[in-house]
């Protein structure tokens, strides 16, 4: 009797961990995206001063708005492109990493200048990003259906309507599933766009 208690209980056990395991795992597999591809060098004449969560979130180009703050180092204007596929990492590893989907084109003055930029997140289960968060500059991405993605929206017009189509498709593969012929019919679908996206500046 006591002995298939026992068993039983070192039964029960190992089915409690096996569970706890699974469930570890499936998290980790969503929580654990780690960008990775080209590294980005930003144009040496304009100093980043920091990339900070914006307090509005709303941007009508991407999921999450972060400020792009910086300031050109010589006194003429300089210009730079922030190309699609560039990841932004968070300083705080809890904190979803995004991605930009479009060409962004900044213009620094010599005065301190912040840019509103449009992202998506490509870590669907960790912490949303609030405004005491803070970005770097990551590498652009080398993951193929990220490209793909990319490619089709780059040709296409984001807004308030329509940008979850495009996060909802960012997720699927950042969570490992491939991109199913319904979501690619989803992006086709966007309507079309217009030239790369101004940067646009935060008035202080």
């Amino acid at each position: 009797m006591i002995k298939q208690m026992n068993r039983k209980f070192i039964l029960t056990e190992i089915i409690v961990l096996l569970i706890v395991f699974t469930a570890c795992d499936f998290l980790n597999s969503n929580q654990d995206f780690e960008p990775t591809g080209n590294s980005f060098t930003l144009n040496p004449n304009i100093e980043l001063i920091q990339i900070q969560a914006s307090r509005v979130q709303f941007n009508p180009s991407g999921t999450f708005s972060l400020d792009f703050i910086c300031q050109s180092k010589s006194p003429n204007v300089e210009t730079a492109t922030l190309p699609a596929g560039l990841f932004f990492l968070a300083q705080n590893k809890k904190v979803q990493n995004t991605i930009i989907v479009k060409d962004y084109k900044i213009s620094a003055s010599n005065l301190v200048d912040t840019f509103s930029i449009g992202t998506f997140s490509v870590n669907e289960f960790k912490a949303v990003p609030g405004d005491s968060d803070f970005y770097n500059i990551g590498p652009i991405t080398d993951h193929t259906d990220l490209l793909r993605i990319i490619a089709i929206v780059k040709g296409k017009k984001l807004d308030a309507s329509n940008v979850m189509t495009v996060q909802h498709a960012i997720y699927q593969v950042t969570s490992d599933d491939s991109l199913g012929q319904v979501m690619l019919d989803s992006l086709e679908n966007l309507p079309d766009s217009t030239p790369p996206l101004l940067a646009k500046v935060k008035k202080h």
